[in-house]
């Protein structure tokens, strides 16, 4: 045992997640489910980094306090495994489906065998199942602690499933590094299991911690505060994709509501606000896993699809007005919603971000033209 090294490995650890923990402070903006799984993934881990230096300095060590440092604190460092790894599928839950009232029905069936394994921890204090500290003061683990290692790598095999399950039924899940996270955790906990006096497994925690942390803040730089929708920022970068690496068969829609105006003159910006949250959320529905729904500027939205015809991009426009008129008549919204779409194929090999935009853009405005023809005809 290197104890130097231990310690080294630990407080690089508790350093990393202390800044992050303060970093996520300033200027926090939320403070729901998803955030609070996350701060108490962070605060087990900085107190587990810690207590786990000081059971290896008084292993050993003849003295009824060191005793029970070694004893109490590897049973808090197994509880803050385990409650760390129930955190973690919840917060992989919520990040991917956003869904508090999905995430509560299942993790609280979840949560009856995980108390049951947490508050067994307690019991091995006198009876030793798990493991113990000998009459030499040297700790020992039993056979059995294998069932805490066999469930921390189960709640990360279930957190692979729901990204998997969410990738294959909605798309790519855009900057969620789920294996970033696990795979320094894992590595480090596998070492930690098969040589006693290797410590890395809370380091490996730290790091994971910081790369998912470094990844939601460059998602929420991309994402549009109001709709949820990604913004013009990430638009731009998917576009220098297509162009850079000639990607076939992308069409664009460009999206623009009708008299938004008129809704915000006449019933003001909070009603303003909700037409747009309820247009995103409408193309949300309609739209499947090969669209990415961009808020442009203001009312305008843009849609990247990948179809194999102008004739399936049609259809999408359709299904689009059609889920607009089923809204109108079931919301009971004080404004009515409807748009104009103009849409075009990114031509691979010639086309560049700004042709495309400005082909897009043109098609939309022929389809408002005939929107503002036909109210005053109707008018006259």
């Amino acid at each position: 045992m290197n104890l130097q090294a231990i310690l080294v490995a630990n407080i690089t650890g508790f350093i990393l997640i202390l800044f992050l923990y303060f970093s996520r402070r300033i200027g926090r903006s939320k403070d729901d489910t998803e955030s609070h799984a996350f701060d108490w993934m962070m605060i087990l881990a900085m107190i587990a980094c810690l207590i786990e230096p000081l059971t290896f300095a008084v292993d050993g060590i003849h003295s009824r306090i060191g005793y029970w440092v070694n004893l109490l604190g590897n049973t808090y460092l197994y509880y803050a495994n385990g409650v760390g790894a129930f955190l973690w599928m919840m917060y992989v839950d919520l990040k991917l489906f956003h869904n508090p009232a999905r995430m509560k029905k299942i993790y609280y069936k979840i949560s009856v065998p995980v108390s049951a394994l947490l508050i067994s921890l307690i019991g091995n204090i006198w009876w030793k199942y798990y493991f113990y500290v000998d009459e030499n003061f040297v700790y020992h683990r039993q056979p059995t602690i294998y069932v805490f290692y066999v469930y921390i790598m189960l709640c990360g095999a279930y957190s692979v499933g729901l990204y998997c399950y969410r990738k294959h039924v909605y798309g790519e899940v855009v900057f969620f590094p789920i294996y970033m996270y696990l795979i320094p955790i894992m590595i480090g906990s596998v070492l930690q299991m098969l040589f006693y006096g290797v410590s890395l497994a809370w380091l490996g925690t730290a790091v994971g911690l910081v790369a998912l942390h470094m990844s939601v803040q460059q998602q929420n730089t991309y994402m549009d505060a109001l709709t949820g929708l990604y913004n013009r920022m990430y638009l731009d970068y998917r576009l220098y994709r297509l162009q850079r690496y000639r990607i076939d068969h992308c069409y664009g829609l460009m999206i623009d509501m009708n008299d938004f105006k008129k809704i915000n003159d006449t019933y003001g910006h909070s009603a303003g606000n909700r037409a747009l949250k309820d247009m995103a959320d409408l193309f949300n529905a309609v739209v499947d896993k090969d669209a990415t729904i961009f808020r442009y500027a203001g009312d305008e939205f843009i849609i990247l699809v990948y179809r194999s015809s102008e004739e399936e991009v049609r259809q999408l426009e359709a299904d689009l007005h059609l889920a607009t008129d089923a809204f109108n008549k079931r919301a009971c919204r004080l404004y009515q919603l409807s748009f104009a779409v103009g849409h075009s194929e990114f031509e691979s090999g010639w086309d560049t971000s700004d042709s495309f935009m400005k082909r897009i853009d043109e098609a939309m405005y022929e389809d408002k033209r005939k929107y503002h023809e036909g109210n005053l005809a109707r008018s006259s």
